[in-house]
């Protein structure tokens, strides 16, 4: 073994890594391939046949690529292109009746659609099409009879609707325009066509019953009277033979196109029952006819399959289906719906009568097991529309099982069908006696899918509830709860994750309602009851949550969490009560609406209840006090220990708790000590009558100079006057503020302060007056001569100077006598240096 082969050996890490760079260079090599490939193999796939449009118009056109060249055709407008392509793009020439010019257009990667261009700034789009329409525009038609003719102008022209005349151009070569002397361009045919088509569109007939009675070989014309419903208005069709569209056709018979004139005056006399005007493309979702419900549901289940399913919904009578599982249940119901109209036929919608001012119901099929029929429902505003009854809808599912072994009706495009569906005809594929009925409407495969749903859900359910516990963190034990974690926690989620897989099971089943309902109102009444009480219980524990963490919060946020929870709590109650109502069907909306009539006896029922919750609001939206504050709140002192939506707690100075309404709160006379940010101290002290002026002088300077000089006293407005004489002494007020809201520093400063006083009024020779009755018996002392002659001459040099402080000290003075004591006073447990932080 080389050096270079036992150092790589030896590392298995530069092993590995080499492996993974050889790993994610195959992968790109790969990746690259299948890439160039699938470029290589769809570039310039152009073939097939294209719906597309252009500014204010649009062609159906089908091409045809050879090797990079590719031509093709649009017949509705005569016209013909070829073009060359170049990787994704394909660039040529245009001509029809119009005239003639350039394109290029550019294939989406999904083969699907292109986008295009021609002329000056002009846009040309399209998509490949179904094959219904590939067949209706490009096969060579059969025109052996009327009545063929005239089915394929219908369905061409009901193809076309409204604003897409071009798709008549397929029509042209089923029209005898023999009446019109002058040549007609590709676009006046078109023209004439529409107009025609809109008079037939207008009649309604059985395309069967115009067949003639008679032979038509030695016949060149024939003649059919139709007639408009409602109003029996009649219209005469013209059918011509003449030459077949191919060398073996002997004969082609063709619509003829009457004037212009005519055409005109017979369409303005079927319009009059509409209005007068010809009704919009979308005017048939408005319902006011059979043919607009049964256009309509025949349009839309295509459109159901996406997930829009609200006008699908509109043309069926589900009122006899709970309002909870109506859009579950009547989707399943049209499907049966369509698949028996896919096996009776779907009608030509001029075969449906569409006059709106009919009153019975149409019938439009009937079996020994139900029938399909359309019937008018009246409005709140008085207007009529019309929806597939609810007879019909609750035989949906009988008449398909009837029908289900008829085949589809000749060139019918059945859609994509459900879920349901899907699984059915696969169950059917594997052994057709799965379906038989065996109980309660059930299919034996309906039933072992029944089983199959517990077996899968309640494992699945159990497991992922574990996930969901271990992800929250749910399983976590808490002190002080009365129900364990598995009772408030874990078996509402078990319950609501298997009703969910239950739920989506019953949506692709497709059980009959007399199975599906109860297992729906099972499902709906576990979650109700399941949903409520886990989100009752996850309130509740997101609220104690956060009231662990309150020493965080401001006031605000303390009533806020108590409002929120309550209010949180009542919503999740009221929820689960309103869906438990909408599963069972019960009229809540009546009694929803007779509160508001009953509203002010609630009211007053619960008086108290509303005074106290709005009490509660009050609180919050003023703030006058938070968790933790000493206030008065009337006659009760104490500290406040809660604040609910109900009441306030508070722990007095005896250490019993007192609650307090909010309601009566609210008008309460409440005191905050807490949020004071100083305390008033404010006294009186009395000197004896026999202090002279002077030393009553020096007594208020020495006190002014203790308020300035003290840290704890703020110096403004500290103040110390001879407030007057009274009954048995000289007086001196004193007010100043300590800076502390502490009331037991506060305590222990007025302590300090008075002591000063003590010494101040000692030191002057004086003394404190109280009241009392004075006998001399003997010679009075009296004052102290020698102090009174100090302080008297200590006035004088004062006076002399003009440095009296009266009424104040000067600036200079105040600011060097500021916060000069030392306090704590000097030798006291907590004396040492101060800060400044009351200045």
């Amino acid at each position: 073994m080389d050096e270079r082969s036992a150092y790589t050996a030896s590392d298995p890490g530069i092993v590995r890594r080499l492996w993974r760079r050889v790993a994610v260079l195959g992968l790109a090599v790969v990746l690259l391939a299948l890439l160039s490939s699938a470029a290589a193999s769809g570039a310039g796939d152009w073939s097939g046949v294209w719906d597309t449009q252009w500014r204010d118009g649009g062609a159906v056109m089908k091409l045809r690529q050879e090797g990079d060249r590719v031509f093709g055709t649009y017949p509705g407008f005569e016209g013909v292109m070829q073009g060359r392509v170049e990787g994704n793009q394909l660039s040529g020439t245009w001509t029809d009746a119009a005239g003639s010019g350039e394109f290029t257009f550019s294939i989406a990667p999904d083969r699907q659609s292109f986008m295009g261009r021609f002329g000056t700034g002009e846009w040309w789009t399209g998509k490949r099409t179904d094959a219904e329409m590939a067949r209706t525009f490009f096969e060579v038609p059969d025109l052996s009879s009327p009545e063929l003719t005239l089915e394929l102008f219908l369905r061409a022209g009901n193809q076309a609707g409204e604003g897409r005349s071009d798709r008549l151009g397929v029509a042209l070569q089923l029209l005898d325009y023999s009446a019109f002397e002058a040549p007609l361009t590709a676009y006046d045919r078109i023209d004439l066509a529409r107009l025609l088509f809109r008079i037939v569109d207008r009649l309604t007939m059985r395309i069967w019953e115009i067949r003639p009675a008679d032979d038509l070989s030695e016949t060149q014309e024939h003649a059919v009277e139709l007639t408009q419903a409602g109003t029996n208005l009649a219209y005469t069709l013209r059918f011509r033979a003449g030459e077949g569209l191919d060398e073996g056709d002997s004969m082609a018979w063709r619509l003829v196109v009457p004037p212009v004139e005519e055409m005109r005056a017979a369409l303005d006399a079927l319009l009059e029952v509409h209005g007068g005007e010809v009704p919009h493309s979308r005017q048939h979702h408005e319902l006011r006819s059979p043919r607009d419900t049964m256009r309509t549901f025949i349009e839309q289940w295509e459109n159901a399959q996406g997930g829009n399913s609200e006008l699908l919904l509109k043309t069926m009578d589900l009122s006899q289906i709970a309002a909870a599982v109506r859009e579950d249940e009547g989707a399943l119901l049209g499907e049966y719906l369509i698949e028996v109209l896919y096996r009776i036929g779907l009608p030509l919608r001029q075969e449906i009568p569409d006059y709106p001012n009919r009153r019975g119901p149409y019938t439009h099929f009937v079996h020994p097991v139900g029938s399909v029929e359309i019937h008018p429902f009246e409005q709140e505003d008085g207007s009529t529309i019309w929806r597939f009854s609810a007879e019909t809808m609750a035989s949906a599912r009988a008449l398909f099982m009837a029908l289900e072994d008829m085949p589809l009706a000749e060139g019918t495009a059945r859609g994509e069908s459900t879920p349901f569906f899907v699984i059915r005809n696969d169950v059917r594929s594997i052994h057709r006696e799965l379906l038989r009925e065996s109980g309660g409407g059930m299919e034996l495969w309906q039933w072992f899918a029944l089983v199959l749903w517990l077996v899968v859900s309640i494992p699945l359910g159990w497991l992922l509830t574990w996930v969901v516990a271990r992800l929250f963190r749910l399983t976590k034990t808490e002190g002080g709860q009365l129900l364990s974690t598995e009772t408030r926690f874990l078996w509402p989620l078990r319950l609501i994750f298997v009703a969910g897989i239950g739920l989506v099971a019953l949506r692709i089943l497709g059980l009959p309602q007399t199975v599906d309902m109860p297992l729906r109102i099972l499902i709906g009444v576990t979650l109700s009851l399941a949903g409520g009480w886990l989100a009752y219980h996850l309130v509740d524990n997101i609220s104690r949550a956060i009231e662990a963490h309150s020493h965080h919060f401001r006031y605000r946020d303390e009533v806020l969490r108590s409002l929120a929870t309550s209010l949180a709590k009542l919503a999740v109650i009221i929820g689960a009560v309103l869906f438990l109502a909408e599963i069972l069907s019960l009229p809540y909306q009546g009694v929803l609406a007779g509160l508001g009539i009953g509203g002010l006896a609630v009211a007053l029922a619960a008086r108290s209840t509303l005074e106290n919750f709005i009490g509660g609001i009050t609180l919050f939206a003023d703030k006058p006090i938070e968790v933790g504050d000493f206030c008065r709140l009337g006659d009760h002192l104490g500290v406040i220990e809660a604040i609910g939506l109900r009441s306030v707690k508070v722990r007095s100075v005896d250490r019993t708790i007192v609650t307090i309404a909010n309601a009566e709160f609210v008008n309460l006379h409440i005191e905050n000590f807490t949020r004071r940010d100083r305390i008033l101290l404010r006294t009186t002290i009395g000197l004896r009558y026999e202090t002279t002026p002077d030393q009553l002088r020096w007594v208020l300077v020495e006190i002014r100079k203790l308020l300035l000089q003290h840290p704890m006293v703020t110096p403004e407005p500290a103040r110390a006057r001879f407030a007057g004489f009274g009954e048995h002494s000289v007086d001196i007020e004193i007010f100043a503020y300590v800076g502390t809201s502490d009331f037991n520093e506060f305590l222990a400063v007025q302590e300090d302060i008075f002591l000063r006083l003590i010494d101040i009024v000692d030191a002057s020779g004086t003394g404190f007056a109280f009241p009392s009755t004075v006998n001399y018996l003997a010679r009075d002392g009296g004052v102290d001569a020698e102090r009174t002659e100090r302080a008297e001459a200590i006035m004088r040099e004062l006076r002399k100077g003009n440095e009296l402080p009266f009424p104040e000290f000067d600036l200079h003075t105040r600011s060097e006598l500021r916060d000069t004591l030392d306090f704590p006073p000097e030798g006291s447990v907590d004396s040492g240096p101060r800060g400044d932080a009351n200045k």
